[in-house]
């Protein structure tokens, strides 16, 4: 069985995401909160198909928690998510 390649999306603004986004992930994607996006757990997410994480050095760099359904990562984890992701994408870019 082959496993459908990984998408790793950085959100790292602040604001709610672009429907264009929403629509191409996937269930195998990642998206992971970065930098000031870590700020966007206090907003409604809709829905979301894909795995949700977040990063905790910058969660605690800002004073934040992580909420279900994100879940914290470290920074070494953050580096094997993006040596197995068949894209990373930085969003919006």
């Amino acid at each position: 069985m082959t496993l459908a390649p990984m998408k790793l999306v950085h959100w790292i603004y602040p604001e709610l995401p672009a429907q264009s986004l929403l629509a191409q992930l996937a269930p195998q994607d990642l998206l992971l909160l970065r930098q000031d996006g870590c700020y966007s757990l206090a907003l409604p997410w809709p829905e979301l198909p894909c795995r949700l994480r977040v990063l905790a050095t910058d969660l605690t760099a800002r004073g934040l928690n992580a909420k279900a359904p994100w879940q914290t990562i470290d920074d070494s984890d953050w580096v094997e998510l993006a040596a197995q992701a068949s894209q990373v994408v930085l969003w919006p870019h």
